[in-house]
């Protein structure tokens, strides 16, 4: 038996963006005056690419982030930064951790993406070991194994670390 755990990001920032493009295609249609087909080339070489690119990125990368607990480890699936297969037998140890603690804060960023509280990649932790961010929260369930540390945050953290401390044994 499994359970997955989803960290999608706030959901107001899909909002903002289809605002934000809204706006944006506003301005340039008030500003091209020479016409109705300059305009429309504008918006679609211009805008639409850059929508798709950032709806991409912000709506659908997030979405897709999943963390499934089961009996033989931790399915780690956040595409496309962060992706791991962690076996109960390398976890040394869970524990509770916060983000915006220096130890767990971000040092330096290997591929990281960090957007209106999401949080998704590998990093360099203040404490100098290397971590795996996936997280929509500051508070996290860290998982410590020899080579790196996974910083896991869902949206309904309190089931997540039930579930790993009854699997984890």
């Amino acid at each position: 038996m499994h359970t997955t755990y989803k960290i999608p990001m706030n959901r107001l920032v899909p909002v903002a963006l289809l605002l934000c493009v809204a706006a944006v295609s506003a301005t340039v249609a008030w500003s091209f005056k020479s016409g109705l087909t300059w305009t429309g080339i504008c918006l679609i070489v211009v805008a639409a690419p850059l929508a798709l690119l950032y709806w991409y990125m912000l709506y659908v990368n997030p979405r897709r982030a999943a963390i499934t607990v089961a009996e033989e480890g931790i399915l780690l699936a956040a595409p496309p930064f962060a992706s791991a297969v962690i076996p109960w037998a390398s976890v040394e140890k869970t524990f509770a951790a916060r983000l915006d603690d220096p130890a767990y804060a971000v040092r330096k960023a290997k591929k990281f993406m960090h957007f209106a509280g999401y949080r998704s990649g590998v990093v360099e932790l203040g404490n100098g070991r290397e971590g795996v961010i996936v997280s929509n929260r500051p508070d996290v369930l860290c998982l410590q194994t020899a080579d790196r540390d996974y910083l896991l945050g869902p949206t309904n953290l309190d089931q997540f670390a039930e579930s790993v401390e009854q699997l984890k044994q």
